[in-house]
């Protein structure tokens, strides 16, 4: 790699400083980069716009996803700001069901539990700890990609002091998050037609929680339109929000904190759950929930978590499948410096496991308002360990596993049954 001359910018004339890799986002995927990176020996720059500590959903981790934090070396600091969460719950509409599937009953092993964390403490941890093993870790600062090859990324960054720098990379790595700084600047990013949700949500207090170590559960309440989400945080604060099609949210011709309150007051369970809670804070909302890029690895550059893609947080799998594309981006870079005649093959594998990945989710994401698939989440059976692989797909285990890929087939094959039963009965209701 040529180092660059002198560039122009705005803040004057800047010389160029080198590292092995930039890191576009200090989020969990872009932290978790960098970690593995700079443990490995690299010169690793990580650019953030924010300043940690800073606002975010997808507050509840998923038990696969404690191995990586291990691996990762701050399992111990998230169990300390986390609450317990033995399994899942889903609640149906009117609240007379409601089955939990205990994650110590996945059909293979792996960790039985998982914790509920605040983001914003969540991300710090993982971001502080980029710095601790060596990366250069910068927040409260812009990045601009001037330009990205094969050859080299060449990016400035400003910061809040007013500093301007000039960083020639050989490789980018896009963990820009809902930002999607790549897919945006490649005119790659498209919205996912099969599920256009929005969401409205908050921090609540003194909502009432279940006892034992169902209190940690998160509680998935089926409503309609959409569902909402019930994630229970540490110092009594619990997270609700709701998830409906963006058509029902383009109908709002009130403020935020009315129309998330009036359809609350539609379902019963709900209504009765934040009828004495405190609000803390402000209610927030986002759009266009669901989207991908057509590619996940481009020129010089590949992507990491919601960079590539985004789907709806119904399973909790952002932050588990960040972290997992954070360590396969890692091991793919650091095989490509070891073998570069290997790159465009290893860069190829990367994009081929992170779209399988996101398509063996989806399936399930996309039927979450499908009357079969809702009475087949509601009325649970363990027939051939059906249940048992379900609950190891809500833990977070998208192995290859036969054992569980087997029985998530069947699982399907059995929804689509289910919907021709139901079906059968409306005609003759009619």
């Amino acid at each position: 790699m040529t180092l660059a001359q002198p560039i122009e910018t705005q803040a004057g004339t800047v010389k160029p400083e080198t590292c092995d890799v930039f890191i576009l986002g200090g989020g969990p995927g872009g932290a978790a980069t960098a970690i593995r990176l700079a443990e490995a020996g690299l010169n690793v720059v990580m650019a953030e716009k924010a300043r940690h500590p800073r606002f975010h959903i997808g507050e509840s981790l998923l038990p696969h996803t404690l191995p990586m934090l291990e691996r990762l070396g701050v399992l111990d600091r998230a169990r300390a700001i986390g609450v317990h969460k033995s399994g899942a719950e889903f609640i149906s509409e009117d609240g007379k069901l409601n089955p939990v599937f205990n994650f110590s009953r996945a059909l293979c092993d792996g960790p039985g539990h998982a914790y509920q964390v605040r983001r914003q403490d969540f991300d710090k941890l993982l971001f502080d700890r980029a710095a601790e093993v060596g990366a250069m870790t910068m927040e409260e600062t812009t990045a601009t990609i001037l330009s990205c090859d094969d050859e080299m990324a060449v990016i400035q960054t400003d910061n809040a002091e007013g500093e301007t720098r000039i960083f020639q990379a050989q490789f980018l790595v896009d963990a820009s998050g809902r930002s999607t700084v790549t897919a945006k600047m490649r005119a790659e990013k498209s919205p996912d037609p099969r599920n256009t949700s929005a969401a409205i949500f908050g921090h609540f207090r003194n909502v009432p929680r279940a006892e034992g170590e169902r209190g940690g559960n998160i509680r998935i309440h089926l409503t309609t339109p959409g569902w909402m989400w019930q994630i229970p945080l540490q110092n009594g604060i619990t997270s609700i929000g709701m998830v409906a099609p963006g058509d029902h949210m383009a109908k709002r011709d009130c403020g935020i904190e009315e129309f998330f309150r009036a359809h609350c007051a539609k379902h019963p369970d709900i209504s009765a759950l934040i009828e004495g809670a405190e609000l803390t804070g402000e209610l927030r909302a986002t759009g266009n929930f669901s989207y991908r890029a057509a590619q996940a690895v481009g020129p010089g550059h590949i992507k990491v978590g919601d960079a590539f893609g985004f789907i709806d947080p119904v399973f909790s799998t952002g932050v588990h499948l960040a972290l997992n594309s954070a360590n396969e981006a890692a091991d793919a870079l650091l095989a490509a410096r070891a073998n570069p005649g290997r790159r465009d093959a290893l860069m190829a594998k990367y994009d081929r496991h992170i779209k399988k990945r996101l398509d063996y989710v989806s399936w399930f994401i996309y039927r979450i308002h499908d009357p079969a698939f809702r009475e087949m989440l509601l009325n649970p059976r363990n027939i051939l360990g059906i249940e048992q692989a379900v609950i190891s797909l809500l833990a977070g285990d998208f192995r290859k596993d036969l054992r569980i890929r087997s029985r998530i087939w069947v699982f399907k094959l059995l929804r689509y049954a289910v919907e021709k039963r139901q079906a059968a009965r409306g005609y003759e209701h009619a």
